[in-house]
């Protein structure tokens, strides 16, 4: 199915109901409503083109080089929207999403969706993105959590390791909290995903023809991954971020500075 210009005017033209009701009731969002839009249109526009020059070429060197953006991308968006130190944490974050979307993306790819062209745009891109996606979402929660506990609780962790406790174990509790707050937005948000955007996802499958069965047995799949990436991506990041936390006398970085405060 194709869109034509024409019609595509005529989508946008719906636009207008919500911006005439915030102008007839004076509410304060008309200028938000069209900067908004905008801004989306615009980064739709770029990341089309962009797209199209990928699947045109189906060249794998520039679907890897695609692919790396998105996750640089991700790892960058996770670490602002949880509010922490971009310098401090982006190899940290960036080794966890990269790992996460790795190894859950590589079995999508080869095992489930199995065939001989799992590695074109059209499979690779899509995965990457909505694993990618997810992430950002569930990492800047567990994010948030594990190094807020760490500012903030810096004394149970001197205290754990002065009574014999590893630094595994010293760092565990907040390790929990974290992959529990990773896991939480995955399961608690399955059921509005599957309302709100399985719908979408599988009208585009069914529009590439892809039977009502498949279309469905992908769905789960994702669903499954994008869950197992989250849990999988904060534990790497955790684990590698733990040479950035502790300095050569194995104490937390700043904590010191932070309790004196």
């Amino acid at each position: 199915m194709d869109i034509t210009f024409m019609q595509c005017m005529l989508g946008l033209l719906l636009l207008l109901v919500p911006c005439y009701v915030f102008y007839v009731f004076n509410i304060p969002l008309l200028t938000k409503t069209l900067r908004s839009f905008l801004k989306m249109a615009g980064s739709l526009l770029v990341l089309g083109v962009l797209l199209y020059e990928v699947v045109t070429l189906d060249n794998p060197f520039f679907t890897l080089l695609f692919s790396l953006l998105i996750v640089v991308w991700g790892a960058t968006l996770s670490i602002v929207r949880a509010k922490l130190p971009l310098r401090q944490l982006f190899l940290p974050v960036l080794a966890g999403t990269f790992a996460g979307i790795l190894v859950v993306g590589l079995y999508v790819l080869l095992l489930v969706m199995g065939g001989t062209n799992v590695f074109e745009p059209r499979y690779v891109i899509p995965v990457v993105a909505m694993l990618t996606g997810h992430l950002i979402h569930a990492n800047s929660k567990a994010l948030y959590v594990y190094y807020m506990g760490l500012r903030h609780h810096g004394q149970l962790y001197h205290y754990l390791l002065a009574n014999g406790a590893t630094h595994s174990h010293a760092l565990g509790y907040l390790l929990r909290r974290a992959i529990q707050q990773s896991a939480l937005p995955s399961l608690s948000g399955m059921g509005w995903v599957v309302m709100g955007v399985s719908p979408l996802v599988m009208w585009g499958m069914l529009l590439g023809g892809a039977s009502v069965l498949t279309a469905v047995a992908c769905q789960v799949a994702l669903l499954v991954a994008m869950f197992t990436a989250a849990v999988l991506s904060i534990i790497v990041t955790v684990a590698v971020s733990r040479r950035y936390l502790l300095d050569d006398y194995a104490q937390l970085k700043g904590t010191e500075r932070q309790d004196t405060n």
